[in-house]
């Protein structure tokens, strides 16, 4: 198990408003097999957190209906994304909320230190120290990196 886990979102994060808009305005494919692209400056402030930081990424977007953790894992390194999958959300049949999707994933493999990163807060209060809320129109930010390494690197 990894000591420090990322709680990462798709669409509004890595998948930004700009970039799409950017690509459609220069006539380029704006998805895959797998769906929207990413923003290539938003993928690069992920991997300076993971640079910083050594997490792992656990999936808590809404892709996770669409596609299998072995499929998004493949994306991954198709796309030459930064990081590695450790698992996908959520561990229950139901869904009420991503805040309760993250303590159920936490309760079965232990506690490690994280960060949830995402554009909507779908979460518990308890877990808003440990959230950063991303603009969905440029994604992560280099704010959010700061947020996301010092959150991360933090004495608990």
């Amino acid at each position: 198990m990894k000591d420090s886990i990322i709680f990462l979102d798709f669409d509004g994060v890595l998948n930004t408003e700009q970039y799409q808009a950017r690509l459609a305005v220069d006539r380029k494919p704006k998805k895959d097999a797998w769906g929207p692209l990413f923003d290539p400056r938003a993928v690069g402030n992920l991997r300076k957190i993971i640079e910083s930081t050594g997490a792992a990424i656990v999936i808590s977007s809404s892709w996770r209906y669409i596609h299998r953790l072995g499929s998004l894992r493949m994306m991954w390194e198709i796309r030459e994304l930064p990081g590695e999958i450790l698992d996908i959300l959520p561990c229950g049949a139901t869904y009420i909320s991503r805040g309760e999707d993250i303590e159920c994933w936490l309760n079965q493999h232990g506690q490690p230190n994280y960060v949830i990163i995402d554009d909507l807060d779908d979460f518990y209060p308890s877990q808003h120290d440990r959230y950063i809320e991303t603009n969905p129109i440029v994604g992560i930010s280099t704010v959010d990196v700061e947020k996301a390494i010092t959150i991360l690197t933090r004495q608990t």
